[in-house]
């Protein structure tokens, strides 16, 4: 099939350049090349797997930005409009707390996700996460809008909404967490 691409010229220049080439005297003088075997390595829990092949991939586009005073607020279609205001009021209590304030934005996204992943994964229902009302000189604050950004995109998170004063007001976030099964 690759003759039909050649033409005569082509097919005639390559006989010419062969012309002088000889074939390998003796079949011993070659080299057998065989693969390295891969490393021993233990097995793996299932568990441990799983953990490992978890990846987050979130968007840092911000579309609507937030100010200081701004309350975030998000829910998930699925979530009860009562489990939501349970959420909203703070009648659900925290049970694991991450404080993103003053961290750059790719440590908090990685923070983040380890956080995010490790409290689904031991059962938490309910967290809190501090991101500060930041805002250098008048500017929005940058993990705030990040965290506005990034919590809808976690399968995990069922829903989110500012916290009430006692918990650091509009410079931190309730998360409500899917069931892990």
């Amino acid at each position: 099939m690759a003759d039909d691409f050649l033409s005569d010229e082509d097919k005639a220049l390559f006989r010419e350049f062969m012309r002088s080439v000889k074939p390998l005297e003796e079949q011993s003088k070659r080299v057998k090349v065989s693969k390295p075997k891969p490393p021993i390595r233990p097995k793996k829990t299932i568990r441990q797997e799983v953990q490992e092949k978890k990846e987050y991939y979130l968007s840092d586009m911000i579309v609507d930005t937030v100010l200081s005073e701004t309350i975030l607020s998000y829910a998930h279609p699925s979530l009860s409009s009562q489990r939501f205001k349970a959420l909203r009021n703070g009648t659900i209590p925290w049970e694991a707390r991450l404080d993103l304030h003053g961290l750059k934005s790719e440590s908090a996204r990685d923070t983040l996700c380890q956080f995010i992943q490790g409290q689904a994964e031991n059962n938490k229902r309910c967290i809190l996460i501090i991101h500060g009302k930041g805002g250098y000189q008048g500017a929005p604050p940058v993990i705030k809008n990040l965290l506005n950004r990034w919590l809808p995109q976690f399968a995990e998170v069922l829903a989110f909404h500012s916290a009430l004063p006692r918990d650091g007001g509009n410079g931190a976030v309730y998360v409500l967490l899917k069931r892990n099964r």
